[in-house]
């Protein structure tokens, strides 16, 4: 027996069927767009909100790095200012306060800065998030440098003098750099020797030069064979009244460079080589041990130089060597 589908009187079966799949379709276009939307809401969440978090971390490497490099600078000496200075440079370069801890760890050379900032979400707000934590971190270690370029010719032999000790309100004193027949210690100095010193090449001529201007080489320290310089036997008093007469005349500043304020950079300032004992005999080698840095106040007619030790950073990589003075600061992290 067949079943036929009675329609009403004046219902065109096409157009009904049209209204049927219309009305079918309308419902999943319907679920369509709602999904959609989510995942555009969801791609806008990624794109907006990521961007923010990636801004705001950039934001705080920049300032974790800045700070540690400025608190590692008073290491190894004052751990507590290093880290009152670190804090407080994240905080001058947008970190909140609170935002921001600062540490020098147990070796009492290295410091290391955590940046943070609570960051307001946007379109994550849909998924379910409204806020998230950014955090970022840096370290910076301080050390004796196992390099430097440009040294003037004066051996060194390091006396704790030089540098007075913290908090007692003592003044550097005016050290001797180099020597002269008349202000030479026979015990301290060998026969023939004044405190000059041969870097690359021997003479009056080359002396005066690296007086002038440094020696144009690196020189460095040997990490388990030491290194060994020449001395300059003689006076060399010339020379040396030359060389350093120059110096001082290319110091431009007003007033001229002393210990009580001095910019870093100028001819007076100089880097010299630290060796382990200037009793040699005539030109005779001498073992290097690290660098110390002096402002040079004058020279004498006699050949004689004095002048202040200062501490100063300078680029070069770091050395597990005794301390002089010239230090180089780098990032661990």
């Amino acid at each position: 027996m067949k079943c036929y589908i009675a329609f009403p009187e004046g219902v065109d079966f096409l157009k009904w069927k049209a209204r049927d799949v219309f009305s079918q379709q309308k419902g999943s276009v319907l679920i369509i767009v709602a999904v959609t939307l989510v995942a555009l809401l969801g791609i806008a969440a990624l794109v907006v909100d990521a961007g923010l978090l990636y801004y705001t971390k950039v934001a705080l490497s920049n300032a974790a790095d800045a700070a540690a490099l400025a608190g590692v600078q008073k290491l190894p000496k004052y751990p507590a200012e290093a880290q009152d200075v670190a804090e407080a440079y994240a905080i001058d370069n947008g970190v909140c306060e609170g935002g921001v801890t600062a540490e020098v760890l147990a070796d009492g050379s290295t410091i290391k800065v955590i940046t943070s900032k609570t960051v307001s979400l946007g379109f994550a707000r849909v998924l379910g998030f409204s806020s998230t934590d950014v955090k970022a971190s840096a370290k910076a270690r301080v050390g004796t440098v196992k390099s430097a370029f440009g040294v003037v010719p004066f051996g060194v032999v390091w006396k704790p003098e030089f540098e007075p000790p913290e908090g007692q309100g003592m003044e550097p004193i005016l050290q001797i750099v180099k020597y002269s027949p008349h202000t030479k210690k026979g015990d301290d100095i060998g026969p023939g020797n004044f405190a000059a010193l041969a870097l690359g090449g021997t003479g009056g001529r080359n002396y005066q030069d690296n007086i002038k201007i440094g020696y144009q080489m690196t020189l460095e320290i040997g990490d388990t064979i030491p290194t060994i310089i020449e001395t300059e036997p003689g006076n060399m008093a010339g020379p040396t009244k030359k060389g350093v007469n120059n110096r001082l005349a290319k110091c431009q500043h007003d007033p001229p460079c002393t210990i009580d304020h001095y910019v870093k950079g100028c001819p007076r300032v100089v880097i010299l080589p630290v060796v382990k004992s200037l009793f040699a005999s005539g030109r005779d080698d001498v073992e290097l041990r690290g660098f110390a840095a002096f402002i040079l106040k004058e020279v004498d007619d006699d050949g004689s130089v004095w002048g202040w030790f200062i501490r100063m950073a300078t680029e070069g990589d770091l050395s597990n060597k005794d301390d002089y003075g010239v230090v180089s600061y780098r990032l661990e992290e």
